[in-house]
């Protein structure tokens, strides 16, 4: 069994964060620092996948702009919305944790960062890390039976 590059480290970070704390040095990283890493991190990630989509979104707008931009609309405020009303009605789910599933399920962490905001806890991110794994493998899955 072989960790790799990125196994190895995870798991010693995972070891010292539970010991929290050696001689002087603490393994625990302060709140603040947590939420300005969590804030760089999403910049850099949307900066990254809006420069690469940036020339194909405005071709792509060009040639089939308008029916494009209402069916990408229909599909994702009918999914919102069908998962808002399931959760909340029928399955009585919190709204915080409602906001993080339904980020999870876009797979949009620029809703999950809102969320997070909007509701000052951290139940959206819990929320989000259940389900965005399946909803991404999902969205993998049905690209390729589409095409």
């Amino acid at each position: 069994m072989r960790l790799g590059f990125a196994g190895g480290p995870l798991l010693v970070a995972l070891v010292l964060g539970k010991l929290e704390r050696t001689g002087r040095i603490t393994w625990i990283m302060p709140l603040h620092s947590n939420l300005t890493l969590r804030q760089i991190g999403l910049v850099f990630f949307l900066a990254g996948v809006g420069i690469r989509a940036g020339y194909s979104f405005a071709q792509t707008l060009r040639q089939n702009g308008l029916a494009m931009l209402l069916a990408g609309t229909a599909v994702t405020l009918v999914v919102t919305l069908v998962s808002m009303l399931v959760g909340y009605k029928l399955l009585k789910i919190p709204f915080a944790s409602l906001m993080g599933l339904v980020s999870g399920i876009q797979t949009q962490p620029a809703c999950l960062a809102y969320a997070t905001r909007e509701s000052n806890s951290d139940a959206p991110n819990l929320a989000y890390a259940a389900v965005y794994p399946i909803a991404m493998i999902a969205k993998i899955i049905l690209a390729q039976l589409l095409i």
